[in-house]
Order: C-alpha cells, then sequence, then structure tokens
C-alpha cells in the first residue's frame, strides 16, 4: 500500500517537473473574498500511547544533529529526527530564495521560504504516518521557481502530538525565548484547561491589533513572538503565534489552522488535553468582541481559540495544521508549464 502511494505521488509531481512555480504568499488576514469555511476539528479519542507532557520541564526544540542527512545542488537536509514529526533543511545556493514544498497523505502542500544563510530551519510532518513528498525549488527571478529536486521521505511517528509541540519556522520559540518564560509564570500550578484560559485571557488583553501592519505586510512575512511582546501589537498571524508558542513551551499539544466561517476570517488554536485527546471548543473574536465558552460535554473538556482579523485584502487559505500558510485567490495549478495565481485584490 505505501509503495502504491510512493507511485501516486512520484506520478503526480512528474507532470510538474521542470516547471516554474508563481507563487504570491500572503501573511495577513481577510474578512472578504473567496474561502474556506471551517466547521471546527472532529473530536478524536486519547490515545494511550501518548504521553501528558504538560509542566515536565521539557521545551521541544528541533535539532539537525547530522545522523540522517542528504545535499542537493546547495539544499540541505537533515532527516534525523522524522519520528519526532520535523525535518531540518537549510539552503547555500546562489538562488536568492529557495521554496520547500512538503506533501503528505493529506494532499495538502505546505511551503515554506529559505534565504541563502545556511540556516537550519524546522519544518513539521503534520499528515501523520505515511509517505512525504519533499520538493525544493529555487527562485529565478521575480516570483518564479525551478524544480531543483524532489523526495520521498518515509515518516512513522513516536506519537501523534509531537509535532504539535515542537518550535518550527513559524511558531518559533527557544529556552531562552521571553515568551516562554511568561508562558511558564502564566501557567504555574494551572491545569491544562486553565493554562489555555489563562494564555488566552493575557494575549486579548495585552496585545491590539495593528492595522498599519496588517495594510503593509509583504510575502513571506514570519512571526517573532518576542517582538509580538515587546511591541504589545500584530496581525492576526502573530496573535495565533504568540499563543501557540505558549502553549507548546508548556507541553501542550497545539495545532494551528486557519480559514473562514461565515466570510470572516479565522485562525484557530485547537489543543489536546490528557485524558480528552484532540477536541475543541470556542474562544472566538468575531472583529468587535472576544467570547470565551468552556464547554463540559459528559468527561469531554477542550478548548479551541478562533482569531478573526481584518485587512483589505482577498484571499483563499490552506488549512495548516501546525503553521499558517495564506494563498491569494485564484492560486490553481497548471498541467502544463505555470503554477499561477490570476487575481489579489
Amino acid at each position: 500500500m505505501r509503495m502504491k502511494n510512493k507511485k501516486q505521488i512520484i506520478s503526480r509531481l512528474l507532470w510538474m517537473g521542470n516547471i516554474f512555480l508563481l507563487i504570491f504568499c500572503l501573511a495577513g488576514c481577510g474578512t472578504s473574498g473567496t474561502g474556506t469555511s471551517e466547521s471546527g476539528t472532529e473530536q478524536q479519542e486519547s490515545s494511550s500511547s501518548v504521553p501528558n507532557y504538560y509542566h515536565k520541564g521539557k521545551i521541544f526544540l528541533p535539532q539537525a544533529d547530522g545522523k540522517v542527512t542528504e545535499e542537493h545542488e546547495g539544499v540541505k537536509l537533515d532527516l534525523s529526527h522524522t519520528d519526532q514529526g520535523y525535518f531540518m533543511a537549510a539552503y547555500t545556493g546562489s538562488a536568492d530564495k529557495l521554496l520547500i514544498q512538503v506533501e503528505g497523505s493529506d494532499n495538502i502542500p505546505y511551503r515554506y521560504y529559505f534565504d541563502p544563510d545556511g540556516k537550519y530551519n524546522a519544518l513539521p510532518l503534520t499528515a501523520g504516518d505515511g509517505s512525504y513528498a519533499v520538493t525544493a525549488y529555487e527562485n529565478v527571478g521575480d516570483n518564479r521557481y525551478a524544480v531543483v529536486f524532489t523526495k520521498i521521505v518515509d515518516v512513522t511517528l513516536e506519537n501523534e502530538v509531537l509535532p504539535f509541540l515542537y518550535s518550527n519556522q513559524y511558531v518559533n520559540f527557544d529556552e531562552n525565548t521571553k515568551t516562554v518564560a511568561l508562558a511558564k509564570k502564566l501557567t504555574k500550578g494551572k491545569t491544562e484547561i486553565e493554562a489555555v484560559q489563562e494564555v488566552y485571557e493575557y494575549v486579548i488583553k495585552n496585545i491590539v491589533y495593528d492595522d498599519e501592519k496588517a495594510a503593509t505586510v509583504k510575502s513571506g512575512y514570519l512571526p517573532n513572538v518576542d517582538d509580538t511582546l515587546k511591541t504589545k501589537k500584530g496581525i492576526c498571524f502573530d496573535y495565533a503565534a504568540l499563543m501557540t508558542a505558549m502553549l507548546r513551551s508548556s507541553g501542550i499539544p497545539t495545532r494551528l489552522d486557519i480559514g473562514y466561517a461565515t466570510n470572516i476570517y479565522h485562525a484557530w488554536i485547537s489543543t489536546y488535553l490528557d485524558e480528552q485527546g484532540w477536541v475543541d471548543n470556542v474562544i472566538k473574536f468575531d472583529g468587535k468582541n472576544w467570547t470565551s465558552s468552556i464547554i463540559f460535554k459528559a468527561s469531554t473538556i477542550g478548548i479551541l481559540i478562533s482569531i478573526s482579523c481584518s485587512v483589505k485584502y482577498k484571499f483563499l487559505s490552506i488549512f495548516v495544521a501546525s503553521t499558517i500558510l495564506i494563498i491569494p485567490s485564484g492560486f490553481s495549478f497548471k498541467r502544463k508549464s505555470l503554477v499561477t495565481i490570476s487575481s489579489f485584490v
């Protein structure tokens, strides 16, 4: 079965070979335009194979320790820890920019950008066990990208939540990050559900929406959680990354999704709670007011943080389990030559 999946993935990618990739990525949030809707993540049963990591004193930081490595034309891959739900990548080539696309069994392509600085970044493997197609594209001018290579990576996770505990390119933190120290202070002595509520309360009371940043944010924007704490303002990407970093560093597996609900743009933060597994509840910002409700249903307690923010752009969002990727409306694959975006407003 796995071999069949490999063949299907390779077949799908072959006709994409030798193409130029035209991609505009917008890291913002909006209230109108074509998009997908999110009705909430379905609750899953708790797995006895998943340990409780909450306040166990471990911060999950990715490593590129060179046990399993490959290099292709300046693209370095460290595949030593795929069982932990990530791999590391770095770029030392001659192009101004590198794009790496990761696609697993969910058939959703997640895209990450690299400068040619040789610095490793962690890329999450969020589709669970199975085969992932990893494709690298070099920038060849303007917004055109040419294929460098495609590799199939087989993944067997140690457990299902690990990809949602580690720091990565979009939710970036380490032991020296002030966000981590603040999270430890806020959640001390709290239960898991209380910790999620405490983080939520802190962020909505102390961070204000940055309209100017939302109107001027550029493609490839990456949040800096400590900058958000310092300036006390940001766009919804910043809000969501800050909350996610706080919860993950506290040992609460946290999945970050984005999308539309009733034509309002949202960022959802779902948490995995001990005994309940992946569960949803709602903490929501409707563009004017924040609301929070924690629902007790039988033995299930869950929480989902929903953030919606407004800017003037129209775009289509793709749900991303531990990262955010926003693609303007009109994005489509062209079999013959180009991957194009027909419009964005």
